[in-house]
């Protein structure tokens, strides 16, 4: 089925649907919650009611999008003012997810398998690798810059009217996960949805303020630890950076995120690092949750493509952006950084 098709599929499900639930990721980013709230602009203009959820939710980044008070955070809480009282399917005809290619990071595996086995009807949006197979109808599409990119396709291909509201939730999640479009990802496809997004009014510069005073302190002192670390192989002209597990856990402390959390951080990290001059590529290596070392490799705007190292890695993705994954641990030795199988 083509991308196209699945767009328009998708619309009709929402069409002949009564009550619609809408979620994303445990502890949202931008696009996480832009697309959230872009669904349920787009569900309501359809005279549907709606429910949105994001475990652990911010109560003020990007709070000026349009419906952000109504995105719950709290599981408890949602049930009580959605009245669920037993499962999902009691409650709702249509499940929307967004961002979020694993089923454990919506924070709600059992209530989303029991809901599928009793025939119930899922949706997903994603611009990340697939890790779990859960949604009826899965729209996937790596190759974008964000979630939110996506929806905007999906708003083109359905004739849906970009409101100044639509737009602000669309370019708040572009920007989110371009940078404020300094990535590589962002495409001339991602700047044709900018200007889209433009034209119908999105607030720029306030949007623009949101994503660069978005970081966790956490988060800082993670980038300022590679940074610190950051060395370019000369010969190669390529750039590397590591973190260790010892280094997250010290930085996060009790703050125990799952794999596909902790590559959305890094993959943020290693954007950054793909500005940076005289070198053709980046790699930024570290040691995730699971015991395996992973690495995201960008290509620079005037640098080779990525793709092939790795596919050599046992990994693969994009000529520009493409990461790899296998077991072993770092170790320090002479200064250097070295693999430990």
């Amino acid at each position: 089925m083509s991308m196209q098709v699945k767009l328009i599929e998708a619309y009709q499900m929402m069409r002949l649907s009564k009550r619609i639930l809408i979620i994303a990721h445990l502890r949202p980013d931008g696009d996480a919650l832009s697309s959230v709230a872009a669904m349920r602009l787009i569900a309501q203009g359809l005279g549907k009611e709606t429910a949105c959820y994001c475990k652990d939710k911010n109560q003020e980044l990007f709070s000026y999008l349009s419906g952000f008070a109504e995105i719950e955070a709290d599981w408890n809480n949602f049930k009580l003012t959605q009245k669920v009282k037993e499962s999902l399917m009691d409650s709702f005809d249509l499940i929307i997810v967004n961002d979020c290619g694993s089923l454990a990071r919506t924070g709600l595996v059992a209530e989303i398998k029991e809901y599928k086995n009793k025939g119930g009807k899922i949706i997903e949006f994603d611009h990340h690798p697939r890790i779990d197979e859960y949604a009826g109808l899965e729209i996937r599409y790596p190759g974008l810059s964000s979630t939110s990119e996506l929806i905007y396709r999906f708003i083109i291909a359905n004739k849906i009217f970009l409101s100044k509201e639509l737009a602000d939730c669309i370019l708040t999640g572009i920007l989110t996960d371009t940078g404020n479009l300094l990535y590589p990802s962002a495409s001339e496809a991602t700047l044709k949805a900018v200007a889209a997004t433009l034209t119908a009014g999105a607030h720029y510069s306030k949007i623009v303020n949101y994503t660069l005073k978005n970081k966790d302190i956490n988060v800082v002192k993670m980038w300022g630890l590679a940074l610190e670390r950051l060395k370019i192989n000369q010969r190669y002209q390529v750039a590397t950076a590591v973190i260790t597990r010892q280094d997250i856990n010290n930085i996060l402390g009790g703050e125990h995120l799952d794999s596909a959390a902790e590559s959305d951080l890094f993959s943020g990290l290693a954007g950054f690092l793909s500005n940076l001059a005289g070198v053709k590529a980046i790699a930024f290596i570290y040691e995730d949750v699971n015991g395996f070392i992973k690495g995201s490799l960008r290509s620079t705007s005037n640098g080779f493509m990525v793709d092939k190292l790795a596919r050599t890695l046992g990994g693969g993705g994009h000529e520009r952006a493409s990461g790899f994954s296998f077991t072993g641990r770092l170790e320090k030795i002479n200064n250097n950084w070295q693999v430990i199988k």
